[in-house]
């Protein structure tokens, strides 16, 4: 049945992100997905179901299923559970965050006058004494999501949330291993230079730490590979 569901939920989720199925549109009646995928009913209203859970289709009692007017936020909700079951490699979600924090902290600075730090200051503040994994995720992920949310782009923020709703099913200890002394002053000079409006060297420090959290990654899976290798896109952007 979850192989029956799933090829109707695809099938519909491609019909109406190509847009033959509109805002507004009635999709097939269940009764019509029935017959045109040989199944009962069963599989039709799983994939209804699933649809209808991520905000891309509306039931109405009596009158069918009703695709919804889409928004940043209701897109990446249709994105981020795809992106769960087929983003296993860690290291391509650091070489996404190498190019999502440049734009944001980029972003960010272009609007500097305007942004009030003092979340930012707090945050700091607290990372500056923790000592454990898990606590220190908790505060990086609020530390990159306070500067997205101060881009001034909405969809920028979004996706930077979902990219950190990725790295949460990741041990912590792999992530940052057992000495966090590294990551505090990596991050000490991010909030330094954004502060002082420096967005070149805030740029630079944060994919800095970033190359280097790639680099411990690369020796586990390789620990043959040259530590001091740099990331090419990294390398011509530093």
């Amino acid at each position: 049945m979850a192989s029956k569901s799933k090829s109707i939920y695809t099938f519909l989720e491609r019909k109406i992100a190509g847009g033959e199925f509109k805002p507004g549109d009635r999709l097939p009646s269940e009764s019509e997905l029935c017959r045109e995928f040989d199944v009962s009913r069963g599989p039709v209203r799983a994939a209804l179901d699933q649809l209808t859970a991520i905000g891309l289709i509306k039931k109405r009692k009596g009158g069918g299923s009703f695709v919804t007017e889409q928004d940043s936020s209701s897109f990446l909700n249709i994105v981020l559970p795809t992106l769960r079951f087929n983003s296993n490699d860690y290291r391509e979600i650091l070489e996404m965050r190498c190019a999502l924090d440049k734009l944001i902290i980029e972003l960010c600075l272009e609007h500097h006058d305007k942004n009030d730090y003092q979340e930012l200051d707090a945050v700091m503040m607290e990372m500056e004494k923790k000592r454990r994994a898990d606590d220190f995720f908790n505060l990086d992920r609020t530390f990159h999501t306070i500067l997205s949310s101060l881009t001034g782009n909405r969809l920028v923020h979004n996706i930077n949330l979902m990219i950190w709703d990725l790295l949460q099913h990741y041990p912590k200890q792999e992530i940052y291993e057992d000495d966090l002394t590294e990551q505090i002053t990596a991050h000490r000079m991010i909030h330094s230079f954004i502060k002082e409006n420096d967005a070149e060297l805030a740029v630079l420090y944060t994919l800095r730490n970033l190359n280097k959290l790639m680099k411990r990654d690369r020796q586990k899976q390789d620990p043959s590979e040259d530590t001091h290798r740099w990331n090419p896109w990294l390398y011509d952007t530093l």
